[in-house]
């Protein structure tokens, strides 16, 4: 972590799509995992993004060609970016020595299209719903970013494609960034959103919600975009 007389990092521009589509078992999202042999969130499950590269441009016109260009490279999938719906965004916390401020794009994905993974940086990828992704999430049985959490959290509420596109359309993009509380060695995260404070253990349950003698268990990773680290590398 930064010391405090230091000043924090200027956050990296990023972007991350959510990919979208619905199922018998209702709005149904698709994850990659990356590999466990990275050195930045190894194993975790994420949302396909990475840092905007200077030949992506700057801005909305810049975040949106790095998304649909991270779509396409990490999983195989195309989109057109006039149809990338802004769903949030992040900036990692100033304590911490590399930061991202990341946007986050909704994709109504059509159809069945073939994912093509890379075998390397991306191992694995799975379509599922919100609900489940948490569920394994707090069962261990899946390793997701603090971002991701609340994102999964707040798609649950949409049971189709339509509902969550409509519901975030015309959304303006305040900035969230998690503020570290070290609590005496037992870290807690403060987030801020509509007016509303909450805060999580750094394994990213309510803070309300985890018995006094419980000690976070790490895992879930409270620093960076859920999309990831800088893409390629």
């Amino acid at each position: 972590m930064a010391s405090p007389a230091e000043s924090p990092a200027r956050p990296r521009p990023a972007a991350a799509v959510v990919p979208l589509r619905d199922s018998p078992a209702g709005l149904e999202v698709l994850v990659a995992q990356r590999t466990p042999a990275a050195r930045f969130m190894g194993g975790f499950w994420v949302f396909p993004g990475g840092r905007v590269e200077p030949g992506d441009g700057a801005g909305d016109a810049g975040n949106r060609a790095a998304a649909a260009r991270e779509l396409r490279e990490e999983i195989g999938l195309r989109i057109e970016v006039e149809r990338l719906v802004p769903l949030d965004r992040w900036i990692t916390p100033e304590a911490l020595p590399v930061r991202y401020d990341t946007v986050f794009y909704l994709a109504a994905i059509d159809g069945e299209p073939t994912v093509t993974i890379d075998g390397e940086e991306i191992v694995d990828h799975r379509w599922t719903t919100p609900r489940q992704l948490l569920a394994d999430a707090a069962a261990a049985v899946a390793v997701v970013a603090f971002p991701t959490l609340r994102q999964l959290e707040e798609l649950s509420g949409w049971a189709t494609t339509a509902a969550a596109l409509a519901a975030c359309a015309g959304r303006p993009l305040d900035p969230v960034t998690p503020v570290i509380d070290p609590r005496d060695g037992d870290p807690v995260l403060r987030i801020e959103r509509a007016g509303v404070a909450r805060e999580f253990g750094v394994d990213g349950v309510p803070a309300a919600e985890r018995p006094p003698a419980e000690r976070p268990i790490g895992g879930n990773e409270p620093a960076g975009p859920a999309d990831g680290p800088p893409s390629r590398g």
